[in-house]
């Protein structure tokens, strides 16, 4: 594991998207748990940093692809942790309803990540989370509900110190070319692009020290302008 900020770590070297370690209170805390084959590798990362799995208390999901939420049956089999999400996201991590697709293409994309994730028998929310809510978590952590990459994509935000865990709400470079820099959610990922960015807007006036991606690296070097540049407003 990776320090980004105190008390926050990042699990190194998955195959596709970031997985988060928080430290608060004694306890362990995930934001997202990567693909099924990444579990392995989670989990002798935290060990190998001294912490017991039985650490882990809370796995929070920012949305339902695959590569955030694959891994999150077998690491509940291995340990008692409270899975906790966005209300509306709810029926997409337990297998209830599929998530919807704007055109054909996303639809055959969505078939293919569904089957990516695996079966979701036994997959449980604990907690269905609504907007403005704040988790006892790093001394707190208030959910943002950000739409459109999944009807019920979130942001934590931890406003003391500045850390906004963003999900795929925002990219740090371009997942299929490589291209880097700070970026929306690719248009055939999300459901609803313009929403998402929308929602992206609606964060803009945060401050924001830490910018813990979704994918790509986390930000902590001139987030904030990073930030700017993106919505447009660092020449306004």
């Amino acid at each position: 594991m990776r320090e980004i900020v105190r008390n926050v770590y990042l699990i190194e070297n998955l195959r596709v998207s970031n997985v988060y370690v928080l430290v608060s209170d004694g306890e362990l805390v995930l934001v997202d748990t990567g693909m099924a084959g990444d579990v392995d590798r989670i989990v002798s990362q935290i060990e190998r940093e001294g912490h017991s799995l039985e650490a882990l208390r809370s796995i929070i999901l920012t949305h339902t692809h695959s590569d955030h939420v694959g891994g999150v049956s077998r690491l509940l089999r291995r340990c008692d942790a409270k899975l906790m999400a966005h209300r509306l996201e709810i029926p997409y991590i337990e297998g209830t309803k599929p998530l919807p697709a704007g055109s054909l293409v996303q639809r055959l994309m969505l078939w293919m990540d569904a089957r990516m994730a695996g079966k979701k028998d036994g997959i449980e929310v604990s907690r269905g989370l609504e907007d403005g809510d704040v988790l006892d978590i790093l001394g707190g952590l208030k959910v943002l509900h950000t739409p459109g990459h999944t009807p019920g994509s979130m942001c934590l935000y931890q406003e003391d110190r500045r850390i906004l865990f963003c999900g795929d709400l925002l990219f740090n470079g371009h997942p299929l070319t490589g291209r880097g820099g700070l970026r929306y959610a690719p248009r055939m990922f999300s459901v609803d692009q313009e929403e998402s960015e929308k929602s992206a807007r609606k964060l803009s006036d945060l401050p924001v020290d830490a910018l813990c991606v979704g994918h790509g690296d986390p930000i902590v070097k001139e987030t904030k302008a990073r930030m700017e540049m993106l919505f447009g407003k660092a020449h306004a």
